[in-house]
């Protein structure tokens, strides 16, 4: 009982970052919209959000080395509660992105400490799937915050989201305090990690690990340009902001639909492989989506199947990287992809901000999106075909 409480406490912080992550891109219109501000200005924005998350990611692995996860992720959350709700009555731009700048630091130092908590509640041989699962948490928050800001931001205006967003985490810090056993700090390393440290390239791994860390840069920056500014680009082409906001959830309800579907298959065919060819699909999809976008008929599967394949193979980043890298440098490959990628996901908000303000055509737009979604796809399959016997 202790570890299935703390594994779905875990998952509502989790569920709490898909909320966060995409709660300002469904907002930005409106706030967009009182401070008249541009698409390149909300942009920067989005990416101070994303920006302090990558930082307080690598401070709170440290805290959770020294201090313990369950106090790391006390104080994280607390500090991203009292943060988001000055969110909430942020007067301008300026103060808006500082303060998101800082709520990423204490949401972005959440991470680690959950990580660290969901694997130490099974062993070594469920580790990854159940880290896997618990951060299925990130979509699901998405596509629940988004139907729930969806129905708020008429009546209660654009701040109430931010308001929920901070409620819910100031909530869980009596739920932490409560329910989660600390764990001995290091525990979520790897147990093969000993004094000799591997390096993390070596053992044949350098084309193969490069590869990767391209493919993983390329796919969080769509896939951050896609969750940020889905809403916009939607209302862009006719869509009302609540219809905009229904589209942004069905993109995330398609990265979880692929995310569970792709589990089945990454042991069973090779997980490059399966990703990659994934990739492929997604170029695909998300070409067809540029150009059907003001058909809302043909819009919406289309929004659901570039999800499932862009959104559903960045969720599977982890594993790749788990079952590239042996035990003795999982830990640095695992956190070397996942930092690398985080600076795609910041890249994705600023460039979408650029593009968008210089008013390309819905077609060109998804056109120039689809080529790193294609390049994403390629480095992996490469990646596979230069990657270790055995």
């Amino acid at each position: 009982m202790t570890a299935a409480r703390t594994f779905w406490i875990c998952f509502a912080v989790a569920m709490l970052d898909g909320f966060d992550t995409l709660v300002v891109s469904f907002i930005a219109p409106a706030f967009a919209s009182e401070w008249g501000l541009g698409e390149a200005q909300v942009g920067r924005i989005f990416a101070a959000g994303l920006v302090g998350a990558a930082a307080g990611a690598i401070g709170g692995g440290v805290l959770v080395d020294r201090i313990g996860p369950r106090r790391t992720l006390l104080g994280c959350i607390a500090l991203f509660g009292l943060l988001t709700l000055g969110c909430a009555m942020a007067p301008d731009m300026g103060t808006l992105t500082l303060l998101r700048f800082l709520a990423g630091l204490g949401l972005g130092g959440a991470i680690p400490a959950i990580s660290a908590l969901a694997a130490a509640t099974v062993g070594a041989e469920r580790r990854s799937a159940t880290v896997t699962r618990m951060f299925l948490g990130f979509p699901l928050g998405a596509v629940l915050g988004g139907m729930t800001v969806a129905a708020m931001i008429g009546p209660f205006g654009w701040r109430s989201a931010l308001w929920l967003g901070g409620l819910l985490a100031l909530l869980l810090v009596p739920i932490v305090w409560a329910r989660i056993e600390d764990v001995r700090p290091r525990s979520h390393l790897p147990e093969a990690a000993g004094p000799v440290r591997e390096p993390v390239l070596g053992g044949g791994r350098r084309i193969a690990g490069l590869s990767l860390f391209a493919g993983a840069f390329l796919i969080l920056l769509v896939g951050y340009f896609l969750i940020s500014w889905a809403p916009t680009i939607l209302v862009r082409a006719g869509a009302t902001p609540e219809r905009a906001i229904v589209g942004a959830v069905l993109l995330n309800v398609g990265g979880i639909v692929g995310a569970l579907a792709l589990t089945r298959l990454l042991d069973r065919l090779g997980p490059f492989r399966v990703a990659g060819l994934t990739l492929l699909a997604g170029a695909a999809f998300t070409v067809a989506l540029g150009a059907r976008l003001p058909s809302a008929v043909v819009a919406t599967p289309l929004l659901v199947l570039a999800g499932a394949t862009v959104i559903g193979a960045q969720l599977t980043l982890p594993s790749l990287a788990a079952s590239l890298f042996p035990s003795a440098a999982r830990g640095r490959g695992v956190g070397l992809t996942m930092g690398v990628g985080r600076l795609g996901s910041i890249a994705g908000p600023l460039i979408g901000g650029e593009m968008l303000e210089a008013d390309l055509s819905d077609q060109v737009l998804f056109a120039c999106i689809a080529v790193p979604v294609l390049l994403s796809g390629l480095a992996l399959r490469f990646a596979h075909a230069r990657r270790p016997a055995g």
